[in-house]
């Protein structure tokens, strides 16, 4: 009995050091401070690819509200009327071969197209990114509540706050119904982008999360393309006829560089350009919004990716790639010496580069765990040996102990002895 409870106390403490010390190690691993920061040439730079989204819904773009959330161009002009001959206002000096991101920057390529400046989308279609955002922070929760009557513990708050963010990165990864995915996406243009957006839904300590991301011209360029044309372009096709542009078609991403210029293409995403369309073909106002929100240099390196990087018909690679196995951001390519950056993107304070952990933490680990195991070997060997000794033990025990005569019974087998000599 006591060798049965010797040896189920040492089971139950060999299992509640394996997870502990598992755990201590994962721990180690994941908040390991990151030492090896990464350039933007370590990001590539892919093509887009495939039908858009509006084609993937299956919804023509004048029954939608998606893409609507801009302003629309100028409306052609009147009989004997010239339209203003317009002219970039780039500047002719050498860009730099890396431009500063702020999460604010993200948004306005990847989000405001639908969701508008504010964040509140074009409801009923898109929704507000406002309430999934303030579910993350646990101070809003815990207000909302308060307000609500209803008492919640911190711990709570952090627990529900922990999953609403888990929900937000899928969404950001995955997409949703209307709403489509943005693998192209490194988890710290993700960690930009959602600072942002805990700040523009009022959470607590948002700024303090602010990160600036260095990046190429051209990867300003993909970002564009991906998460706001993409949505209505596809990346391929024909060339549309004028009539076909009056009936709805959308000119593919892969024909808007040989149908325009690059001033011409810079003046239609800007400020917006009368469109010819119909028969006889005629000016009309067009369809397409105008991102007033993004500079004129931030066109040109839109139309510097679409030149760099042809859209293809298939899917790209990077849309099978999810945000865990990403790195970290920068983006690649190698940029026009044509144009200087826009105001919007000058950072205000020292930008912190996209870092990642060094070999040296994953060897800590494996050694850290490797220990782990030698030690399990070792006390599975002593235990193994304190069972033997102890059976040992027990057994010469047994063996010195005397048998215990019946005295009752011996004095009857003596006397039937006796009595059978005398009988002989």
């Amino acid at each position: 009995m006591q060798l049965m409870r010797s040896s189920r106390c040492f089971g139950m403490a060999i299992v509640m050091l394996l997870p502990a010390t598992c755990a201590h190690a994962q721990a180690n691993y994941t908040s390991a401070p990151a030492q090896k920061a990464v350039g933007s040439k370590d990001i590539p730079v892919t093509v887009v690819a495939g039908e858009s989204w509006l084609s993937h819904l299956n919804r023509p773009f004048n029954e939608t509200s998606m893409g609507k959330t801009g302003r629309l161009g100028p409306s052609p002009p009147g009989p004997g009327e010239e339209t203003d001959r317009w002219q970039p206002e780039l500047s002719p000096s050498v860009a730099p071969q890396t431009v500063t991101l702020h999460g604010a920057d993200l948004y306005r390529m990847n989000c405001q197209g639908c969701h508008g400046e504010s964040g509140q989308g074009a409801p009923p279609e898109i929704n507000s990114v406002i309430n999934p955002v303030r579910a993350t922070s646990v101070a809003l929760i815990m207000d909302r509540m308060k307000t609500a009557g209803m008492d919640i513990s911190r711990a709570d708050a952090a627990q529900l706050a922990r999953q609403s963010n888990i929900a937000l990165l899928q969404r950001l990864h995955n997409g949703g119904q209307d709403m489509p995915p943005f693998p192209h996406l490194y988890d710290a243009e993700v960690r930009a982008l959602v600072a942002y957006l805990k700040q523009l839904a009022g959470a607590p300590g948002a700024e303090a999360q602010h990160l600036a991301l260095k990046e190429s011209p051209v990867r300003v360029g993909e970002h564009i393309v991906k998460s706001t044309c993409h949505t209505c372009h596809s990346a391929t096709g024909p060339d549309p006829s004028p009539q076909q542009l009056l009936d709805g078609e959308i000119p593919p991403l892969n024909t808007l560089t040989t149908r325009k210029s690059r001033p011409e293409f810079i003046q239609k995403v800007t400020q917006g350009a009368t469109v010819v369309m119909g028969t006889p073909p005629l000016p009309y106002r067009g369809r397409m919004p105008v991102f007033y929100y993004l500079s004129e240099e931030e066109a040109a390196d839109l139309y510097l990716y679409l030149t760099l990087y042809p859209p293809s018909e298939s899917a790209s690679p990077d849309t099978v790639i999810g945000l865990s196995q990403h790195g970290p951001a920068g983006g690649g390519g190698t940029p026009p010496p044509e144009k200087v950056r826009s105001a919007s993107i000058v950072p205000d304070t020292k930008p912190v580069e996209a870092q990642q952990p060094r070999k040296g933490t994953q060897m800590q680990t494996v050694a850290l765990l490797s220990g782990v195991g030698f030690f399990v070997i070792l006390l599975l060997a002593g235990g193994l040996g304190f069972t033997v000794r102890e059976f040992k033990r027990l057994s010469a025990k047994s063996a010195r102990r005397k048998p215990v005569v019946n005295t009752k019974y011996q004095w009857r087998a003596e006397d039937a002895a006796a009595s059978l000599r005398r009988a002989s």
